[in-house]
């Protein structure tokens, strides 16, 4: 029993890493590579320097694609390969979640906050797609520990008697700058939890005052490790300023709802744990005077607010409010819920009640097979079906035809080329009479009798590519199939 108590946090971390990874690994490969995942794997393909040379043209930043190139090599594009990575940067996250609220909070938000990320569906969803966001949550929460080890080493001199107070603050200065430069070569929105900090800093003083330097050699060796990337991100912001992303502004207090209710698997949580906070909050008021100065607390709820708001409020400009871009948050907001869940009701015999209704909550609404709702694998299948060597595949938008190319033919996926990026992918398909296109007069689909219309939500993308209308007017629907949830497959012929 005393081996049990003495080792009970390692076994509970344990227990966690494998729930966890039992939940987010058990449907890996059952949805279709989708979205944008056939874009990273298809670029990390290649060799280093075009994915450096290409992802420095639009809104990627390298490191994820350098870590999938490495591992793909070993492993291969399936799906389940592909996604591997995501599913151990999530169990990272988790066993850094709870050591986190193990040693800075206490070991009952350590629990309640690892249960609300191993059965959130949102973190299910992101662990389960072969993209940055599950590394971005994972970094997030390491670059967090660590800078919260150099404020405890800081306001806990005599704490540790073994350890130099000032060699521990340079070894985790050290470890912070590594994995905070990481987190910006990762996603440009990495850079908020690098504000984060430092707007916390710069509100603590006594901390400013002592270990200056030590900050500013932080920012300066940063600055320096990014300065390959640096001219890419102005380019970003100035774009994504004048000319606005592909979102839509933010939408009130219904957005923010809608994305809490994404963190929280289903209204029926959301509205609970909305009143949680809520509650919590009164009582935090009420109490103002009696409260205890926890500057880890503190820590916690300033980079939930700060990042989500501030995102939020900046959507009404230039919109990035979304599910994805707020992973930093996200990490951020199960350790909050444990605050709150904890703090409602202060009484032993009964602060437990809350934190178990919702943790059950949790439990019962969590769907490890949540779909991503890309049937790509489902399409192709369609397309196969009803093609014959006299038919013309149109599909739009152009973009789509790697995740196309992925299900249609792996060896043609696989072709890919350093220097012109999709030219073998193309070339394949328009010997299949596949073709990619934005805008009907991009085909000479006149000499066809026979003609496959993949839409791909093509509306939303390029909304005037006139290729319904002009395929209406001109041949008439044999069949067309709805697949769920954003593909339509339209077959013509001739009338």
């Amino acid at each position: 029993m005393q081996n049990l108590k003495k080792y009970q946090h390692v076994i509970i971390a344990i227990a966690l890493l494998l729930v966890n990874f039992a939940i987010k690994g058990i449907f890996l490969s059952s949805n279709s590579l989708g979205g944008d995942e056939p874009f990273s794997v298809y670029h990390a393909q290649m060799n280093i320097s075009s994915i450096l040379n290409l992802l420095a043209e639009g809104n990627n930043p390298p490191l994820y694609e350098i870590i999938l190139h490495f591992w793909i090599k070993f492993f291969g594009i399936s799906e389940f390969s592909v996604r591997f990575p995501s599913l151990l940067f999530s169990c990272i996250t988790v066993l850094f979640i709870y050591k986190l609220g193990i040693k800075y909070l206490n070991k009952r938000i350590a629990l309640y906050a690892s249960i609300a990320f191993v059965f959130s569906n949102y973190h299910v969803l992101f662990a389960h797609e072969a993209r940055v966001y599950a590394l971005l949550g994972m970094l997030s929460i390491i670059s967090m520990y660590y800078f919260m080890g150099i404020l405890y080493d800081i306001l806990n001199p005599k704490e540790n008697h073994n350890i130099n107070p000032k060699s521990s603050v340079k070894k985790k200065f050290i470890i912070l700058i590594i994995v905070n430069t990481l987190i910006i070569y990762s996603h440009y929105f990495g850079f908020f939890i690098v504000i984060t900090q430092f707007l916390f800093l710069a509100f603590n003083k006594n901390i400013i005052s002592k270990y200056w330097k030590h900050i500013l050699v932080s920012i300066g060796i940063i600055g320096i490790l990014y300065t390959p990337n640096i001219i890419v991100v102005l380019n970003r912001f100035v774009e994504s300023s004048s000319s606005g992303t592909w979102l839509k502004p933010a939408n009130g207090l219904e957005g923010i709802y809608n994305m809490l209710r994404q963190f929280l698997n289903a209204p029926v949580v959301a509205v609970s744990v909305i009143a949680v906070l809520v509650i919590a909050l009164v009582k935090y008021i009420i109490t103002w005077k009696n409260r205890q100065k926890n500057i880890y607390y503190r820590l916690i709820i300033v980079w939930f607010v700060f990042i989500f708001f501030f995102m939020f409020g900046i959507s009404y400009i230039v919109p990035m409010f979304l599910d994805r871009y707020l992973m930093p948050a996200a990490v951020a907001f199960v350790l909050v819920l444990g605050i709150a869940v904890d703090y409602i009701i202060s009484k032993p015999k009964y602060n437990y009640i809350v934190p178990i209704i919702i943790c059950l909550l949790l439990i019962a609404t969590v769907k490890p097979n949540i779909t991503n709702k890309r049937n790509v694998e489902e399409t192709v299948e369609k397309i196969k079906e009803i093609k014959d060597t006299n038919t013309l595949v149109i599909i739009c938008p152009s973009h789509f035809i790697l995740n196309f190319a992925y299900y249609y033919d792996k060896e043609i996926f696989k072709d890919y080329t350093n220097d012109d990026t999709y030219s073998n992918i193309n070339n394949a398909l328009s010997l299949k009479n596949i073709y990619g296109i934005n805008h009907i007069s991009e085909i000479d689909y006149k000499k066809w009798e026979h003609i496959v219309f993949l839409d791909a939500a093509a509306s939303f993308s390029y909304p005037d590519n006139d290729i319904i209308n002009t395929l209406n007017a001109n041949y008439s629907v044999q069949n067309e199939y709805k697949i769920y949830e954003i593909f339509d497959v339209i077959e013509y012929k001739v009338e």
